[in-house]
C-alpha cells in the first residue's frame, strides 16, 4: 500500500483561525458571566445581557468543536492505494473506492454547486457537491476545478494528491495487477467523532427541543429578574395557597436542575442506544417533558 499526502492549501489555517476566534468567544463569555455572578447571590447581575453571554458561550463551544474537527480533518487527510482500492482517510474516518469500479479519472470538474457555501471550504473541501446528475463527494484541499475527479458508475470523488501525475500512474499500475479480494464502496466513520446516537433524527430533534425549552425558561427569568422582589413565591401547599417565600436567585435553580436532568438522560441514552435505541429515544422524550414542566413552574413564579 502506498501513502499519498494532499496538496498544501490555506483551508487548514482558516479552520485554525475559526478555532481561535471560537476560543476567544468562550473566554469572553466566561469572564463576563463570572463577573456578573461574583459575590453573594443577592449581588448577582442577572438580566438580558447575562442571557446573551450564555448564548455566546454555547454558540462558541459548538463553533470550537466544529472548527477543531475541520482542522484535524485537514491535518490528517491522506490517500492510500493498494491492489484492491483507493482509501481516503481523515480524522479516523475512511472512504473506500474499489479500483475495479473506477471508470475514469479526469483533471478538474465543471461548474460545481456547494450547498453549504464557504463552510464546505473550511479545513478541506468536504461534503457533497452538485455537478450535473452524478453526485460529487469532496475529499480535497483544492477547489474541484483543480482536483482529480475519480468516477465510478454511481458517484464521483474529488481528491488532490500531492503529485497528481504520479498518483494516477500508481493507481493505473495497481489496477492492471488485478484485485486480490472483492470489495464494495464504503464510508466508515470514526466513533471518536461520529456515533450513531447523534445521527438519529428523532434523538437530535428531542435534544434540540429540550435545549430550546431550557433556554426559553432562562430567557424569561433573565427578562423578569431585575424587576423581581428580593423574595418571590416559590412553594405552594396542596390547596394552592402560598406556603413559602424564597430569595429570587433560587428561580435560576429550576432551569439549571432541568438541564442537569437532561444531561443525565443524554448520558444514559448514549450508553443505551446500541442495545436499545427506542429506550434511548424515550429518555430524550422524557427530557422534553421535564423541561416543559419546569418551564410551567417558571412562568407561574414570574407571573
Amino acid at each position: 500500500m502506498r501513502h499519498w499526502k494532499p496538496q498544501a492549501a490555506y483551508g487548514r489555517w482558516i479552520a485554525l483561525g475559526l478555532l481561535i476566534l471560537a476560543l476567544g468567544g468562550i473566554t469572553l463569555a466566561v469572564i463576563g458571566l463570572v463577573r456578573r455572578l461574583s459575590g453573594s447571590p443577592e449581588q448577582w447581575r442577572i438580566d438580558i445581557g447575562a442571557f446573551g453571554l450564555l448564548l455566546l458561550l454555547m454558540v462558541s463551544l459548538l463553533a470550537a468543536v466544529w472548527a477543531a474537527y475541520r482542522w484535524i480533518a485537514a491535518l490528517t487527510l491522506t490517500y492510500d492505494i493498494d491492489r484492491n482500492g483507493l482509501y481516503i482517510r481523515w480524522a479516523g474516518n475512511q472512504a473506500s473506492i474499489p479500483l475495479e469500479q473506477i471508470v475514469t479519472i479526469d483533471l478538474g470538474s465543471g461548474p460545481v454547486f456547494l450547498p453549504l457555501g464557504l463552510f464546505q471550504r473550511v479545513g478541506t473541501y468536504w461534503g457533497r457537491a452538485f455537478a450535473g446528475e452524478t453526485p460529487l463527494y469532496l475529499y480535497a484541499t483544492q477547489p474541484p476545478r483543480d482536483c482529480l475527479i475519480v468516477y465510478t458508475p454511481d458517484a464521483a470523488y474529488a481528491i488532490s494528491p500531492e503529485d497528481p501525475e504520479a498518483f494516477v500512474q500508481d493507481l493505473e499500475q495497481r489496477r492492471s495487477l488485478g484485485a486480490t479480494k472483492p470489495m464494495q464502496p464504503a464510508l466508515e466513520y470514526s466513533r471518536a467523532f461520529h456515533y450513531t446516537f447523534w445521527h438519529d433524527g428523532t434523538v437530535l430533534a428531542l435534544i434540540v427541543a429540550a435545549v430550546f425549552i431550557n433556554l426559553l425558561a432562562l430567557g424569561l427569568i433573565a427578562v423578569a429578574y431585575p424587576s423581581l422582589a428580593p423574595l418571590v413565591e416559590m412553594r405552594f401547599d396542596a390547596t394552592g395557597e402560598l406556603a413559602e417565600l424564597r430569595p429570587r436567585h433560587q428561580t435560576l435553580f429550576l432551569p439549571l436542575a432541568a438541564f442537569g436532568l437532561s444531561l443525565l438522560n443524554t448520558a444514559a441514552g448514549l450508553a443505551l442506544y446500541q442495545r436499545l435505541p427506542s429506550g434511548a429515544r424515550l429518555l430524550q422524550g422524557a427530557s422534553v417533558i421535564v423541561q416543559l414542566l419546569f418551564l410551567v413552574a417558571v412562568v407561574q413564579i414570574l407571573w
